[in-house]
């Protein structure tokens, strides 16, 4: 096994642990056990916890990065590809994903700089749907609502059914929709 491919399994056993557990319970000695690695393999990779969670958070954030590239080059139906393809992949975040998102959101709070890669993903995904939107005050009020939207489920705050999802997400496609001029 390579060694990024003995990262990708110690990053893929942490996440399913901080699906399952939390990541207030997340142990290097339980990651490092159920990937079938040493301690001292895992220290080689994650040397802390900390690096450990923030590895995860940013596996997320890259996933989230790539499924709303790949959604905007393959879907040609949208009028601002990634834009609305960033509403399409926030409306589609699997539970499983949620799950882990709270846990690592949860660890962070004991250790704010954690988010820090986090808020500056957030800054680069508002700059380049106000760039590409020709309405900069629509865009960044479609983010928002997905956002919004995102981190209502994540908490369990009132979580729209599926009907009001899917007008939801119509009715902020259609406001980041490319104007005619």
């Amino acid at each position: 096994m390579t060694s990024n491919s003995k990262r990708d399994a110690i990053l893929k056993v942490a996440c399913r642990l901080v699906r399952e557990k939390g990541a207030l319970q997340l142990t290097l000695d339980a990651v490092a056990k159920e990937a079938g690695v040493s301690k001292g393999g895992l220290l080689y990779h994650f040397p802390s916890k900390e690096l450990l969670i923030q590895a995860i958070l940013s596996d997320f954030l890259d996933r989230f990065d790539s499924d709303t590239t790949e959604e905007a080059v393959r879907n040609t139906n949208l009028n601002n590809g990634w834009a609305q393809a960033y509403l399409i992949k926030t409306f589609e975040i699997s539970k499983d994903d949620l799950e882990m998102s709270s846990g690592v959101l949860a660890a962070a709070a004991n250790n704010p700089e954690l988010l820090e890669p986090m808020r500056q993903r957030y800054i680069t995904w508002q700059n380049r749907m106000a760039a590409e939107c020709s309405n900069p005050v629509q865009a960044t009020v479609a983010r928002l609502a997905g956002d919004g939207l995102f981190f209502c489920e994540l908490f369990g705050f009132a979580p729209l059914d599926e009907e009001l999802r899917s007008s939801v997400l119509a009715y902020l496609m259609k406001m980041t929709e490319k104007q005619d001029a």
